[in-house]
């Protein structure tokens, strides 16, 4: 097949595509005890190039034809990524904010719209023959053949990463609210970070979901107009995260509690011995023993108690208790918000999270969450926010 495949809009996605694709791979071969970020935003970083290739095989002016001429079955392939993108990008924004290491079995349910998505492209695609696909996508019938759900599930593969990305704002701006020695993410290169990621994508979504909206009620020549320049604001935003996270932090994909400097402090401390500390921490989840003492920590880390307090304070701004029981009171928002443990009690959620006082248990829940763990729970199972 001779003649111009790709014209000046597909190159475009053709860069998109390949820069997601370039940062889906940087992120799944990055190690760190944040494999659980990293390997979510490797995922939502290929889901967003599979929806470039599919934007691209069902849309190319020319190159849908190519690309019927190597296999029909190519179209709406990757029809499911659509789906995925938004439950990539909330599960990592939970992972760097509430620095969650794992899935319950109820998140399985944000899988259910892309298994039904697929399902629907079998239904009205997959299942026909070549002779009658060829109608249905280059003879653009899909739309009158399924009856005007085509439509709505376009629809709904827009409105949907516009909900994710939503509720993405809302847990970045929920952090934001806490005191300022408490944030999560506090004013460094993690923050830029999220804040270009979700703030980015949130606007191209809803650019998208506009666009269509318009081309069903308005002008479909608008909306092409529309949609192209999305393309564009996508490349654009792609381009910039690309280079913010290979000129930033190791990919920024993990977060510690937020680190209080200011231009009179020393000389930063080693960063493989803050790496150290903070794995233990982490990964080995040493704060659930509520016993522990910063010489028994020390000796997990094989420091000593006296250089891993300095540390600490040089990193963090506070002492080896304050460091210990900010993980626990993360720990303690994660079981407060969680509406399987609604029959639970605050004290009993307080104690699997490492605390073994009640008292120490409030006053620090209230100083790092800024309101009591009653509070807290209330507005959480409520949906309002913390």
């Amino acid at each position: 097949m001779n003649g111009i495949v790709f014209n000046i809009h597909d190159v475009a996605l053709l860069l998109i595509a390949g820069e997601c694709g370039m940062l889906a791979m940087l992120f799944f071969a990055y190690r760190s005890n944040r494999r659980l970020a990293h390997s979510l935003m490797a995922i939502f970083m290929l889901m967003n190039m599979l929806i470039a290739i599919d934007t691209l095989i069902c849309r190319g002016e020319v190159f849908c034809f190519w690309v019927f001429f190597v296999s029909p079955d190519l179209f709406f392939l990757f029809g499911f990524a659509y789906f995925l993108l938004g439950p990539a990008l909330y599960f990592y924004t939970r992972a760097v904010i509430f620095r969650e290491s794992s899935f319950r079995r109820l998140h399985a349910l944000h899988l259910i719209p892309a298994a039904t998505a697929q399902l629907y492209l079998f239904l009205v695609y997959h299942r026909y023959p070549a002779d009658v696909q060829i109608n249905l996508v280059l003879g653009k019938s899909v739309f009158l053949f399924s009856g005007g759900y085509h439509d709505l599930f376009w629809l709904a593969q827009k409105a949907m990463v516009v909900v994710y990305g939503i509720a993405c704002f809302f847990l970045l701006a929920r952090d934001l609210v806490l005191p300022k020695h408490q944030r999560s993410i506090s004013k460094n290169s993690i923050f830029v970070w999220l804040h270009l990621l979700i703030g980015g994508f949130l606007l191209v979504w809803i650019w998208s979901l506009a666009a269509h909206i318009w081309s069903v009620f308005r002008s479909v020549d608008a909306s092409n107009v529309m949609g192209i320049t999305g393309n564009y604001m996508t490349v654009l935003l792609t381009t910039v995260l690309m280079f913010y996270s290979l000129l930033g932090s190791g990919l920024l994909g993990g977060l510690r509690p937020g680190k209080n400097t200011s231009r009179g402090d020393p000389a930063p401390m080693d960063q493989s011995l803050i790496e150290r500390i903070c794995a233990a921490m982490e990964s080995g989840r040493l704060f659930l023993n509520p016993r522990l003492t910063v010489e028994e920590f020390a000796g997990h880390v094989k420091l000593p108690p006296r250089q891993v307090s300095s540390a600490i304070k040089s990193r963090y701004g506070c002492n080896f208790l304050e460091y210990v029981n900010s993980y626990r009171v993360q720990e303690a928002k994660i079981g407060l918000a969680d509406p399987a443990n609604r029959d639970e009690s605050v004290l009993d959620i307080a104690s699997k999270s490492g605390f073994n006082s009640k008292a120490t248990f409030n006053r620090f829940f209230k100083k790092f969450a800024g309101v009591t763990p009653t509070e807290f729970r209330r507005r959480c199972l409520s949906g309002l926010p913390d």
